[in-house]
């Protein structure tokens, strides 16, 4: 990602840029922060470490300086509200908030009109980190939904979910946790955060990147007599053309319309196989796959198993 140049941030002479070697622990490739910002009439932005990586800040009303990395971050914002102007535009940004920065993202805070003080902690972590995830996951696809957009991914975490996020990060940077557990301890935190927004369709759709008409678009083929319909009942409901539905889905799910509607479809058949005796010709008439051999090479591609299979296992009727 192209850092901007000089100018282009007003009142901003020099981008810095933090490394990794220079920034995060080394035993566990990671670092967590607490940062608490004032926002008063000083001119430049003075900090005031206290012990467990906690920093208390005092910033002007200009914003403090702007930075990018070589690693990427997760910024949680636990009290207050305020503005994060990142790659040129501005994030609004309120209590829950969590927000997935790549590496040169370039990025400062200034207040809002709401709140003269924000907490964040932030967690920073190697991109190792990263590739070892795609690994476990034994799915990349998430690394393209968390880099194409030009403004770095944001989503709203409710208070029960906020509450317990920001136990986790405490916990975690205990002293007396070893670092090997500790590292064992985020890896699994961070498999859980990607694979919940970056993974699971229905969180993705949360995040505010996401246009409404579509997140309300996929809300609505989730219903039977939707999905049956197929594409042609989504092109109805959606009132775009189909090229720019596609274009939508690639961009925002990482899929193709009829790949939305398969999945829908095939998780609807594999409930039938499970709960009912339909004899599976029967499964898929009634919901409009191609060809029973169609729906066995989907069935066989998704789950693993042949429909048969998937029914002895799951307990269904004994009629295939």
């Amino acid at each position: 990602m192209k850092i901007p140049a000089k100018g282009e941030w007003q009142g901003m002479e020099k981008v810095e840029r933090r490394k990794s070697e220079e920034w995060l622990d080394p035993a566990t490739g990671a670092r967590i922060s607490g940062n608490e910002i004032t926002w008063t009439a000083v001119r430049t932005t003075a900090a005031m470490r206290t012990g467990g990586d906690l920093y208390f800040i005092e910033a002007p009303r200009s914003g403090t300086k702007p930075h990018c990395h070589d690693f990427a971050e997760i910024i949680f914002v636990n009290a207050g509200s305020l503005l994060h102007r990142v790659n040129g535009e501005r994030q609004p940004l309120a209590a829950g908030d969590i927000v997935f920065m790549r590496p040169d993202d370039v990025h400062a805070f200034l207040p809002d009109d709401v709140s003269r003080r924000a907490e964040l902690v932030l967690l920073d972590f190697d991109l190792e980190l990263l590739l070892s995830l795609s690994i476990y996951l034994e799915n990349d696809a998430f690394l393209q939904q968390l880099t194409a957009p030009v403004l770095p991914p944001v989503f709203r975490l409710d208070p029960v979910a906020a509450g317990t996020f920001y136990a986790r990060l405490l916990k975690l940077n205990s002293p007396v946790i070893p670092p090997p557990l500790r590292k064992a301890k985020l890896k699994i935190l961070l498999g859980e955060l990607y694979a919940r927004f970056f993974i699971d369709e229905v969180n993705l759709l949360s995040g505010s990147q996401v246009p409404d008409w579509l997140e309300e678009l996929c809300r609505q083929m989730r219903k039977e007599r939707n999905f049956i319909g197929g594409v042609e009942r989504m092109q109805q409901l959606a009132c775009r053309t189909p090229g720019h539905l596609c274009k939508c889905f690639r961009k925002y799910l990482g899929k193709t319309p009829t790949d939305f509607v398969n999945e829908l479809r095939l998780n609807h058949a594999a409930r039938l196989l499970a709960d009912t005796s339909h004899e599976i010709g029967a499964i898929v008439e009634e919901l409009h796959f191609q060809s029973i051999s169609h729906f066995y090479r989907l069935f066989r591609d998704y789950y693993g198993m042949p429909p048969a299979a998937y029914r002895k296992m799951h307990g269904g009727g004994h009629r295939v």
